[in-house]
């Protein structure tokens, strides 16, 4: 139906120099126009610009339409589905309702016997398996489950490496909390943290 409010797939996203947050959403349903209030996931914001597959701005988009969008607060995960909504307090709402919710998921799943690194070398000599808890964080999602998946292959004796974490965009203070809260260290490709957020990592004794 185009004349329904657009949702469909968030594909990729990433970090754009000058242009900020930008996701590509194949549309499902609908049409999505520029200046819609929009939300996928935990990202919300307001379509300031549409590009179709050539690089061309376009002033909407159509059910079947892959297209890159300019607005969101941040890059949305991938997989998540977007859907336009009414106004941007809307979306707003919505991004905030599910951000806690993907908290709480990831609080109730992490691993308690985390460790740090300068206790993981003192628990090796002791024999036993450890978990080195990893909040990982990079500027594209392709890079990011590039980096899972190597992770992932990693098979030693001692240590067993455990991404209790994972998202696109710079590394910030709800980040380094949750490292704090599961003894994680902060890994980050092409991303830094804030000044906000190395404060509190320094506070907080996260790598």
């Amino acid at each position: 139906n185009p004349k329904a409010e657009a949702s469909g797939p968030i594909v990729e996203s990433r970090l754009d120099v000058g242009r900020g947050p930008v996701a590509t959403m194949l549309v499902h349903r609908g049409t999505l126009h520029v200046g819609d209030a929009i939300v996928a996931g935990d990202a919300w914001g307001k379509v300031r610009a549409l590009y179709n597959f050539r690089g061309e701005k376009v002033k909407d988009a159509t059910p079947g339409d892959p297209v890159e969008i300019l607005g969101f607060d941040h890059p949305p995960p991938a997989g998540e589905y977007a859907k336009v909504v009414e106004n941007e307090r809307s979306a707003r709402h919505f991004a905030q309702l599910r951000g806690e919710r993907l908290r709480r998921e990831q609080f109730a799943t992490q691993r308690p016997a985390g460790v740090t690194l300068e206790t993981l070398f003192t628990q090796l000599q002791e024999g036993a398996v450890q978990d080195l808890n990893l909040v990982l964080k990079g500027d594209v999602v392709g890079s990011v489950e590039a980096a899972i998946s190597e992770l992932g292959k990693i098979q030693h004796p001692e240590v067993r490496v455990s991404v209790i974490h994972q998202g696109v965009g710079g590394i910030t203070e709800n980040d380094i909390m949750l490292a704090s809260a599961s003894n994680a260290m902060v890994v980050g490709f092409n991303v830094r943290p804030n000044a906000e957020a190395r404060a509190l990592a320094e506070r907080e004794g996260v790598e």
